[in-house]
């Protein structure tokens, strides 16, 4: 009976002791990450006791770079290994569950001998979590492409129109930022400062469709960072790379970069330049009352770009740290169009034919841009940063017109020739402070900002060397931007709360002054708050569930606020709209991750929409120009996968599936316009014999529904790209061929009235590419710990 009694005694010490064990264990988590802060998989992760330095676990992170533990309270030492990376240390007192600082990994330069590395590192193209989508640039294919423009033109789930609009899949336009900074450059301009950002230069590329409060609340239907590379290596490098490109034309691109770090002190300089013609094809079949009319369109683009930066940054500390950088952009050169168009009478018989040229002699776009920063970190918890930047565009072209008339048996009729000179200058200022306060349970962003925009634009037409005063004219804008934000992001166990809001003043005055000395002057002044709200729970090591609501706005751009009319040819026309309103999306999003594959569900809503569309103007002419046509609504489900198929074979592949619905609601036109859309891409990246790299990637868009009443026909393309590294990873050649099958095309129609229209084009988007990067330096990295001896026995 005693020993029973014993035994039962027994069991339940045993059983206590177990839960008093059980219930001293904790869950510490975190992230390892290279420098470019993109995960690094199968990294050795271990958890050593600071007392005695015993080892007490050990995780290899998974394809997103996180590990875990369950340890007992106390004090420990976190270290992590992955070949080619010097080794990284954290201290950390573990009392209840948490969540470590990300671990980055710094680069050394090694011999290693006798090694045999029998592993492939992922590499994934796209990725997917919490609605953000991150695109790997640096080490794909895309890096390749010349220029940020066709990356992001070549990037799953963003789309890039003819005249350079930047948008994701979400209504609305899209905001666009460079390593987190707002770049405040709308249409044309910013399409001219993306071609002169090397493609070389970046590292990847951040999309997302709900950001917080701490960004601007413009881009209605998200926001693009583009991250260019760092490097935090001590010593002096050298990165340079070369390449050609033909297949119409001839294009050179050449990419110099120099950096040096000692002790206290960066320095970067960059310089590149793109060189070379760009051919397009695009036509237009019109009829409108009854007439038609056929034209089409060879254009030659002959600008060239040329780029410099310069960045310093001087860390006397640990606390401080000033920052100052400048840059040049510029792209220059001429461009010529010349277009047909057969003009047909009422019964279908060629009437006449319109031959219109416009010949740019002269095109000169330079901006310069520079900023100073200023960041205090009195400790890891807290810092505020303070940032000044300016940036100033000017644009100035020359343009020869010369419209001449023809019989149907090519008789001449008559000649008129017109001449056009537009310039602007675009002065934008702005000046910031944000501050972040940390705590193990969350943190606190808060930041104020204003901004100043100051447009002024001249525009002279001529017609036979007489100036034609009802179409000349001088248009200034000013605009004004007083905006403030909170933002607090709560973690409490698996759940993670954000919200805030963002709070903006703005007031523009638009006045615009014809020569025959007529003004007239819009103004707008408003305030409006912009608010947001995450919530996500965290159910596994690899599963995620989120549902994020969010509010943003559309600005017009400042040329779409110009009421002046400029020709395209004498039956078509651009004129700008100065009652232009801000258009704004609310957005609803659930989404769910689950290791390698992310699905996101969102309802989108813009009110007060804009579109450029073409309208009747006057008999046999019309006009392209910007309304505010009522409203948009969109359902959307988009699903990203990257994993691996084979030891050998990576796959990345976006789906979305989307419903469009367009309520036209303005002046006496009402109508709805709705359709179904997808879209589809997948990159193939494929490790072949002789240590060469393939990549195989396609693109794919259904018919869908435009931004008014016209339908967007399906296109796609696709491309492949071979690579190789030489010289330890120094040098590096690749071969490239791009819209392999030349099917990247901007087909549309649409019927509104009286008004029929069917347009086509293309672009030189096949291309076969050349490049070759070299890269060469002495490195040191500045290390201030030793490594242990137990980490030996791994």
């Amino acid at each position: 009976m005693n020993h029973l009694s014993n035994k039962y005694l027994f069991l339940v010490l045993f059983l206590v002791v177990g839960t008093l064990v059980a219930t001293a264990q904790v869950r510490l988590s975190g992230r390892v990450l290279d420098e470019n802060h993109q995960p690094l998989e199968a990294a050795v992760v271990m958890l050593l006791a600071e007392k005695d330095s015993v080892l007490v676990e050990t995780s290899i992170t998974d394809e997103q770079g996180k590990f875990s533990f369950r340890p007992n309270v106390g004090t420990y030492v976190v270290y992590a290994r992955y070949l080619g990376y010097a080794d990284g240390r954290q201290r950390v007192e573990v009392s209840a569950d948490k969540q470590l600082a990300d671990m980055m990994m710094r680069p050394v330069a090694s011999d290693l001998k006798e090694v045999i590395v029998t592993a492939k590192h992922r590499r994934p193209l796209a990725k997917m979590d919490g609605g953000k989508l991150q695109i790997d640039v640096a080490k794909s294919y895309l890096t390749d492409l010349g220029n940020a423009l066709e990356v992001l033109r070549h990037s799953p789930g963003i789309s890039v129109s003819r005249q350079g609009d930047i948008a994701l899949s979400a209504l609305g336009g899209t905001a666009l930022y460079v390593n987190g900074k707002r770049i405040r450059m709308q249409g044309e301009e910013l399409a001219a400062y993306l071609r002169s950002l090397s493609s070389a230069r970046i590292a990847r590329v951040e999309a997302s469709a709900l950001p917080d409060a701490r960004y601007d609340a413009d881009g209605a239907g998200g926001i693009i960072n583009i991250v260019l590379k760092s490097n935090d290596m001590h010593g002096f490098s050298l990165a340079t790379s070369h390449g050609v490109a033909y297949w119409d034309n001839l294009r050179t691109t050449s990419d110099v970069g120099l950096s040096y770090q000692s002790g206290q002190w960066q320095l970067g300089l960059n310089y590149n330049h793109a060189l070379g013609h760009y051919a397009m094809n695009y036509g237009t079949d019109k009829i409108q009352d009854g007439i038609k009319n056929i034209s089409y369109t060879d254009d030659e683009d002959m600008r060239n770009t040329y780029a410099a930066s310069m960045d310093v940054v001087w860390q006397p500390g640990k606390r401080h740290k000033l920052s100052l950088n400048t840059s040049f952009n510029l792209l220059a050169g001429p461009g010529i169009t010349e277009t047909t168009t057969k003009i047909f009478d009422k019964g279908g018989t060629l009437d006449k034919i319109l031959l219109a040229k416009n010949d740019y002699v002269k095109q000169h776009n330079p901006r310069y841009g520079g900023g100073l920063s200023y960041e205090f970190m009195p400790s890891s918890r807290q810092s505020l940063a303070v940032a000044l930047d300016y940036i100033k565009f000017t644009g100035h072209s020359r343009c020869d017109q010369p419209n001449r008339y023809f019989t149907a048996q090519s008789v001449p009729l008559y000649t008129d020739n017109y001449y056009s000179e537009p310039r602007k200058d675009i002065d934008i200022y702005s000046l910031k402070a944000d501050y972040r306060h940390g705590w193990p349970k969350g943190e606190v962003l808060a930041g104020l900002k204003t901004s100043a925009i100051e447009s002024n634009n001249n525009f002279i037409f001529k017609k036979n060397g007489q100036l034609d005063e009802s179409r000349s004219n001088s248009f200034d804008y000013r605009e004004t931007n007083v905006d403030g934000y909170l933002q607090c992001t709560f973690n409490l166990g698996q759940w993670q709360l954000s919200g805030g809001g963002r709070l903006e003043y703005m007031r523009t005055k638009g006045e615009l002054l014809s020569y025959k000395k007529e003004s007239e002057i819009n103004r707008i002044n408003r305030i409006r708050f912009f608010p947001n709200l995450s919530l996500a729970w965290q159910l596994g090591e690899q599963t995620k569930l989120s549902a994020q609501y969010g509010r943003r706005q559309d600005k017009p751009r400042y040329e779409d606020l110009n009421p002046f009319e400029y020709l395209l040819d004498e039956l078509t026309y651009w004129k700008g709209n100065p009652f232009l309103v801000p258009q704004t999306s609310d957005k609803w999003l659930l989404g769910f991750s689950w290791r390698a594959f992310s699905v996101n569900l969102f309802y989108n809503h813009l009110s007060d929409y804009f579109v450029g569309l073409t309208d009747v103007y006057g008999e046999g002419k019309a006009v392209m120009t910007t309304k505010n046509v009522g409203d948009q609504r969109q359902w959307g489900l988009e699903m990203v996968y990257s994993g691996r198929v084979l030891p050998w074979w990576d796959v990345s592949s976006n789906v979305g599936l989307y419903h469009f619905t367009n309520n036209l609601d303005y002046e006496t036109f009402h109508e709805r316009y709705r359709r179904p859309s997808l879209t589809l891409s997948v990159n193939n990246d494929i490790s072949l014999p002789g240590k060469v790299r393939m990549e195989l990637s396609a693109r794919y868009y259904s018919k869908r529904q435009g931004g008014s009443y016209e339908v967007v026909k399906s296109h796609g393309n696709m491309d492949v790209g071979f690579s190789r590294a030489f010289l330890k990873d120094k040098l590096r050649l690749s071969l490239l061929m791009t819209d392999i099958f030349h099917t990247e095309r901007w087909d549309n129609y649409g019927q509104k009235g009286t008004l029929n229209l069917f347009t086509w084009g293309h672009g030189e988007t096949r291309q076969v590419m050349f490049k070759a990067a070299y890269s060469l330096g002495s490195f040191k990295l500045k290390s201030n710990h030793a490594p242990i001896e137990e980490l030996n026995r791994l």
